[in-house]
């Protein structure tokens, strides 16, 4: 018999506490929003799945202070600049390169470096972080019954050990509850996109390959023979790992892309040793995971109250890593609003930007994980609707956003572009704010991260005035800065001039700039300020005439 009690209430319920829940409750933590995360499993990550950190994630665990520790576990169990590259066996030799340096060229855009770390070590330094904020976590609970009116959404948990129930009244939902999202299909919100590619296995293994290893430093192995067709992710020792095994050898054969069926652990031993290319290689099976290799995207991102994000929102398969780091820049982007609407500092209005914003991007993420999918793995079957590659910086840190959330240049054309490499962005709103020194040791990017930041150039001292009267007039978090300790460079990098400024949303995306001074600063950036944050427009000042 179940036990119902009074219920909670409370700013954001996020149901599904893995890396995109635990992400999300993080970063409303870091804007002082209180959110309670439910998670079915008793705890954090048991795999070590998810392992490529893309640039843009890196950046977002410096906001937070997690860059430094995840650097520290990287390097204990990965190779800190691991490459990409194809074997038809380990034993064999390599046949196609990737990527061979992660880090190659990072460093004109970002003062973070991709790493490989693997989720159940991310995973408990997220939890802690967003505990120690003042984020509610509660494990081995669930959301059994969902339901929103039109001011708030009421969730019954269900505590999955003691089979009470408990009432939990939130503003508002973030569903992290994965790809088969039970909240995504109780909305009734459909997915679309490229379907099933293969009925895919993840094999978790021991096995010693530190020969063979030898003078390599790579991260992620592509494994293309006769046997087989997936790729394998060692950790530093050389002694254990993952092998996932898309296809059963060429995808053209009857079968080959079901690799689950009748996979026994004895069978999962023999798939290792074939991509090894050692038959007679002792290896010890801990575990096997039988997962679908998709590529869609929902068909919206938020219904009401509740919003998408991580899995939920769309599903890749594991090629160019995007899964992950797509969910945490989902969350990115809707916890500063959800931040800003909870404490009465922006309109409603600016939470319909997160689907204007986050779905093309999830869109051309589905195709361009599809894409390498097909191009690493299964050739044979490309076609006309397999899209052009797109490189990893543009997809990392160049996709760009068009929303209600956005002020375009005045003089801009149109350009619906959702990508494009970042050395071209030059802080056209809608694109991530570049990266320049701002001082010894400090990025331009270690300024963003809590409310709106106003970027001046080297004569926009104007500007910086006319900041905190507007502070005063809006009540909007907004802080100023003068041009740094390289002002030429700052000011080229965000495109203005030395009389221009920059308003910098608190994601690190450009909302809007002037290139050159105004004769109202204090009215630009307000009308700048009402519009990113959907506030309506003040009412007109009216001249008072004393006769």
């Amino acid at each position: 018999m179940t036990k119902n009690t009074d219920s909670d209430e409370l700013p954001v319920l996020i149901v599904g506490g893995s890396l995109v829940g635990l992400s999300t409750a993080l970063f409303l933590a870091k804007h002082g929003v209180e959110s309670l995360t439910v998670e079915r499993h008793a705890g954090t990550a048991i795999h070590p799945r998810a392992g490529h950190l893309h640039l843009r994630t890196l950046e977002l665990m410096r906001s937070v202070g997690l860059e430094e520790p995840l650097q520290r576990l990287s390097a204990e169990r990965f190779f800190p600049n691991g490459g990409i590259n194809a074997m038809e066996t380990l034993a064999g030799g390599e046949i196609a390169t990737y990527i061979p340096n992660l880090n190659e060229g990072v460093a004109e855009f970002s003062p973070s470096r991709r790493l490989f770390v693997a989720q159940d070590a991310l995973e408990p330094l997220l939890r802690e972080r967003a505990e120690q904020l003042g984020a509610t976590l509660r494990y081995s609970a669930e959301v059994v019954q969902l339901y929103q009116d039109a001011d708030s959404v009421t969730a019954v948990v269900r505590d999955r050990t003691t089979g009470d129930d408990r009432s939990v009244r939130a503003r508002y939902v973030v569903a992290a509850d994965g790809n088969r999202s039970p909240i995504r299909t109780q909305l009734g919100i459909g997915m679309r996109g490229h379907g099933l590619l293969s009925r895919s296995a993840t094999i978790y293994f021991q096995a010693d390959c530190r020969e063979l290893l030898a003078g390599t430093e790579l991260g992620v192995i592509y494994i293309d023979n006769p046997s087989l067709r997936g790729f394998f992710r060692f950790e530093r020792s050389g002694t254990s790992g993952f092998l996932v095994v898309n296809t059963l050898g060429d995808p053209t054969r009857p079968g080959a892309l079901d690799v689950t069926k009748g996979l026994t652990t004895e069978r999962a031993a023999d798939l290792v040793r074939a991509a090894v290319g050692v038959p007679n290689l002792a290896v010890q099976v801990d575990d096997v995971a039988h997962w679908n290799a998709m590529a869609e995207v929902a068909e919206r991102y938020q219904e009401g109250r509740i919003f998408l994000a991580g899995d939920a929102a769309h599903v890749v398969p594991p090629n160019g890593g995007f899964g992950g780091n797509t969910g945490i820049h989902d969350a990115h982007n809707l916890a500063w609003k959800l931040a800003m609407v909870v404490r009465g500092a922006a309109g409603e209005g600016l939470l319909d930007s997160y689907d204007a914003e986050r779905r093309p991007v999830g869109g051309l993420t589905v195709d361009q994980a599809y894409s390498r999918y097909r191009h690493r793995v299964t050739p044979e079957l490309l076609a006309d609707d397999v899209p052009p590659l797109v490189d990893d910086f543009s997809m990392e840190i160049g996709y760009r956003y068009h929303s209600a959330a956005v002020v375009p240049d005045a003089d801009a054309a149109d350009d619906c572009d959702i990508v494009g490499h970042p050395r071209d962005a030059a802080g056209r709103p809608g694109t991530r704010a570049p990266h320049v020194e701002y001082a010894a040791a400090v990025s331009s990017l270690d300024l963003f991260g809590s409310g709106f930041v106003l970027l001046s150039g080297r004569a926009g001292g104007a500007w910086r005035a006319a900041a905190r009267v507007v502070v005063d007039r809006l009540g909007v978090p907004l802080q100023a800065h003068p041009a740094g300790a390289h002002p030429d460079l700052l000011a080229a990098a965000y495109g203005i001039t030395e009389q221009g400024a920059v308003l910098v949303r608190p994601d690190g995306f450009v909302g809007w700039r002037s290139r050159n001074g105004a004769a109202r600063p204090d009215d630009e950036i307000a009308r700048a300020l009402q519009s990113l944050i959907a506030r309506r427009q003040e009412a007109p000042r009216r001249n008072t005439i004393t006769i």
